[in-house]
């Protein structure tokens, strides 16, 4: 049992710095002009048992890519979202997804912004 709560405090603490991404800064005057703009990403409730939302703010209107993963890196859920200017949000419902820890990602064309959620 410690071992389990060793390892999971393990992949908790690392998680974050191994799944997040971002664009070199030499790229980023290549895509100025492209895409890149969400921000103040959370998922509200977290922990959840049924369902949560992830909101976000986009500095316009684009179509970004929805991923939740589990820790093995297996897609559990994938889909295309369509953004508008300021707030957004998108629902996330637990399914038949078991309890645990779970990675979700907002891609845009030139940024990934991945966080945790828990499932009780």
């Amino acid at each position: 049992m410690v071992k389990k709560l060793l390892f999971i405090l393990f992949l908790l603490t690392f998680s974050t710095a191994i799944f997040a991404q971002d664009i070199d800064s030499k790229d980023k005057n290549i895509l100025e002009n492209s895409v890149s703009g969400i921000s103040n990403v959370v998922a509200s409730p977290n922990p959840f048992s049924v369902t949560t939302r992830i909101r976000f703010t986009a500095e316009e209107a684009f179509e970004i890519d929805f991923y939740v993963k589990d820790l093995l890196g297996n897609t559990v859920h994938a889909q295309k979202v369509k953004t508008k200017q300021g707030s957004n949000s998108i629902p996330f419902y637990r399914d038949d997804l078991e309890s645990g820890i779970y990675i979700y990602s907002l891609k845009t064309k030139s940024k990934v912004i991945s966080k945790r959620i828990v499932i009780k």
